[in-house]
């Protein structure tokens, strides 16, 4: 946005570290749009031209381009930037949020230095968890939604809620796209953290329906309470670049995954509704929220403790045809079992997963659930070679977690699948 701003018709192409394996990196990649003031965000099958894909054509045609010399580089700090510009869009000026104590697990990626000023700058006491930046990860796997890594900052949690009063656990992941939400109870799912965010955002009950993305993970009943504020539910797919390019046809202003990722609408100056991440702007509503609300944290807690939510539980094959094999069997089993399935959202976009439903209606904003109801979503990886994802949620623990053994007896026992990240 700001490149765009300051040097017109400029592409900007980032290259990260998030919680992928050691051998891989995350490519971030925007162009302006034919407007000309709008940036736009691409990936495979999504932007100008169809992204990615017409650039793997080019460079695969044999044509050669000239090259040219003559270029520079040209440094640019705009961490303070940043986050006056956050907090301005959210609404928080200098020491709002007094008062909020936030524990903030940075898993030594790169968010933390920035969330660290933005929070104390807004008046929170920050208890910092590995938040000086690390290439290495001597933590591991920076991904804060995978099982057990939010654990010590639960613990330290549950040791200052006596007296810390209002109190917010925050987790990032390596390059500060993914995010996770509790308190010392526990971490809350993607679904039932945006619903303050989304309050902050101006939906509220009685207002103008508007559409909001949500990807094949989100739990149901989160999905009910997004209803009750005028937000109408959009299925589809995961993938950043096409979850924005697709916010960016329909009008939408936002959109959450399951694995943590919040996407909002921006505007900077002359650029315009861009579609984009900003998570200094997402947790700052977060807890803008909490501030306003000293019963939200109970409700949130109350709404997920009605849920149980597998987490996202991976298994890795020798290879694709064993993958293949282990998937078609885990979804046979399920609707040789009486759930529905469905690989294509409402409108024919292709959800590259398969989501199961059993006792669930989504009609939005209405979603009905009967006794014994459970979702699921799984998929194959994007990333890892023989990797299957799996998702499920349920209405409780003792039926979820039958649910979930299942898919394991089957990826793991039947199909002989190792567990990974």
């Amino acid at each position: 946005m700001h490149s765009l701003q300051t040097y017109p018709n400029t592409m900007g192409f980032t290259v990260t570290a998030s919680h992928n394996p050691a051998s891989y990196v995350g490519i971030k990649t925007v162009v302006p749009t034919p407007e000309g003031h709008k940036v736009h965000a691409i990936g495979m099958n999504s932007g100008p031209m169809g992204g990615l894909k017409i650039v793997r054509e080019l460079y695969h045609n044999g044509e050669e381009f000239p090259s040219a010399d003559g270029g520079s580089v040209t440094y640019h700090d705009l961490c303070r930037e940043y986050i006056e510009y956050s907090m301005a869009e959210a609404g928080v000026k200098e020491g709002d949020l007094s008062g909020l104590t936030v524990v903030l697990e940075a898993m030594n990626g790169s968010a933390g230095p920035e969330l660290h000023q933005a929070f104390t700058k807004a008046g929170c006491k920050v208890v910092a968890m590995r938040s000086v930046p690390n290439g290495l990860f001597p933590y591991g796997s920076p991904n804060p939604t995978s099982q057990g890594k939010m654990e010590p900052a639960l613990e330290a949690a549950k040791g200052l809620a006596a007296e810390a009063g209002s109190l917010v656990v925050i987790g990032m992941d390596g390059d500060g796209d993914r995010m996770v939400f509790g308190d010392h109870r526990g971490i809350l799912a993607a679904g039932f953290a945006f619903i303050p965010i989304l309050q902050e955002c101006g939906f509220a009950p009685g207002a103008e329906a508007r559409p909001v993305l949500y990807d094949p993970k989100v739990n149901p009943v989160s999905l009910a309470e997004w209803g009750k504020l005028s937000a109408k539910p959009v299925l589809y797919r995961n993938g950043h670049s096409q979850i924005k390019d697709y916010m960016y046809q329909i009008g939408a202003i936002a959109a959450a995954e399951e694995s943590g990722h919040y996407y909002h609408e921006l505007n900077l100056g002359e650029v315009k509704g861009v579609t984009g991440e900003n998570s200094c702007l997402t947790t700052l509503l977060f807890l803008k929220a909490v501030k306003k609300d000293a019963g939200l944290m109970d409700r949130l807690q109350a709404g997920q403790a009605s849920v149980f939510v597998t987490g996202e539980f991976n298994y890795q094959f020798p290879d694709d045809d064993t993958r293949d094999k282990a998937l078609a069997a885990v979804i046979k089993h399920y609707t040789d079992g009486g759930a529905s399935s469905t690989t294509h959202g409402p409108d024919g976009s292709d959800l590259e997963g398969t989501c199961l439903e059993f006792g669930v209606t989504i009609d939005p904003p209405t979603v009905e659930l009967k006794e014994g109801w459970y979702a699921g979503y799984l998929r194959v990886a994007t990333n890892e070679k023989g990797v299957v994802r799996a998702y499920f949620s349920a209405g409780d623990a003792a039926s979820g977690g039958e649910i979930e053994k299942q898919a394991r007896d089957i990826l793991g026992g039947t199909f002989g699948g190792n567990i990974v990240e």
